[in-house]
């Protein structure tokens, strides 16, 4: 077996938050993968896996809490990676040694940079993955396939499907708009989700990327300039970060209410299509979306990750309208999920607040360039179809 060669990064966190960053399934996606799984006892599973090729797949040897990790038998390179945690005055040293006969520079080429990123992490909370990487301004609605296709009329059977965008972000200042099916960007088809980090790949904010979409099937196509990321306000308590989430909720109660204003039960119940939603399904949504909030963030508490929220499965929104049956019924349950989620997070652990990783994507998760644009975008689309209800009926 070939000698070992050790990573080192100086970090100013906390040996607990650096121990939870290899220990946990959330920890590991915080800085370095885009799926993983770890279960933490000795002969416990870990994997890894990364869209930019790395994967790692082996068993949990060795743990001592809050000093270290082992992992071993690791497919598809074998080996041994030892991850050795010590407390310092400012705060921790992490040292990852890699031995094996072989793979030792793929080891290095992925952990090097991704020992920065969690540096980057534990320190600012901002992962550099994605706060380095320029955004397009879009909201995504779905993706197109032999099922939507008819319905946007577009020639090609992919495409991105958006929901809405960003005010004086790229993609709102070139006039893509919701419904809109966005097919290429750059040389890169949008085939799946996964397309975008090929398209954006390599670029910054400022740069100017071609962009081809389908509007009622007209073909449309012109210069997207990409905007930065803005970094989230992140309030440094649970307590001011429920407070400056209310203040969130407040808002948009009061746009909901301005939305729903004079709106009858028959109307609400209005369904413009077989497969759309009536207004009172839009709102049955949004409670989904909130339980999915509470339900994301207890599962980040436990180290978990939950990827895929049910809020938009037809079954859910129609069983809470039954539940709930009236527009008041449903605002009032509306509002009680907020409140559960404000309790929520007057009670976050310190750990959680400590892993500023964790702690920052909730913040960014409820901020205001996080769902609640989602919210707003569902609230617009409540009053044009109100409004587009009323005047068939007039």
């Amino acid at each position: 077996m070939n000698p070992s060669v050790t990573l080192s990064r100086s970090i100013q966190a906390t040996r607990e938050a650096a121990y939870r960053a290899f220990t946990t399934s959330i920890g590991l996606l915080d800085w370095c993968a885009d799926a993983a799984g770890v279960s933490a006892r000795p002969g416990g599973h870990v994997f890894l896996w990364s869209e930019d090729g790395y994967r790692l797949l082996g068993a949990v040897a060795r743990l001592e809490e809050n000093q270290g990790v082992v992992w071993e038998g690791l497919t598809p390179l074998a080996g041994r990676v030892e991850i050795e945690i010590r407390q310092k005055e400012d705060g921790s040293v992490v040292s990852m040694a890699f031995s094996g006969d072989e793979g030792q520079e793929t080891q290095l080429a992925f952990w090097a940079p991704a020992l920065d990123n969690l540096k980057a992490v534990l320190e600012t909370g901002l992962d550099r993955r994605v706060y380095d990487r320029p955004m397009l301004g879009i909201l995504i609605g779905g993706s197109l396939d032999a099922e939507s296709q008819p319905k946007y009329r577009t020639p090609v059977p992919y495409g991105v499907i958006l929901s809405g965008t960003v005010a004086g972000m790229g993609a709102a200042v070139l006039g893509l708009e919701e419904n809109d099916v966005l097919v290429e960007l750059g040389t890169v088809r949008l085939e799946n989700y996964h397309a975008f980090r090929e398209a954006l790949d390599g670029r910054k904010a400022g740069d100017e990327v071609r962009a081809v979409w389908y509007r009622g099937g007209e073909r449309m196509e012109g210069l997207l300039r990409l905007s930065g990321r803005p970094e989230p306000f992140v309030p440094p308590t649970p307590a001011e970060l429920a407070d400056y989430t209310q203040e969130i909720y407040s808002r948009l109660d009061a746009e909901l209410a301005e939305s729903l204003d004079d709106a009858t039960e028959e109307l609400a119940d209005y369904r413009p299509a077989e497969k759309e939603w009536s207004v009172k399904e839009i709102v049955a949504h949004t409670i989904a979306t909130e339980r999915g909030n509470q339900a994301w963030i207890a599962a980040a508490i436990d180290g978990h990750d939950l990827k895929d929220w049910a809020s938009n499965t037809n079954c859910l929104v129609k069983a809470i309208v039954d539940v709930h049956p009236t527009l008041p019924d449903l605002t009032a349950e509306l509002h009680r999920a907020e409140r559960q989620t404000l309790a929520m997070l007057q009670r976050l652990p310190p750990e959680i607040v400590s892993h500023r990783g964790v702690y920052t994507n909730i913040v960014t998760m409820l901020g205001e360039h996080g769902l609640p644009v989602h919210t707003r975008m569902h609230y617009e689309t409540i009053r044009a179809q109100l409004e587009a209800v009323r005047k068939t009926r007039n």
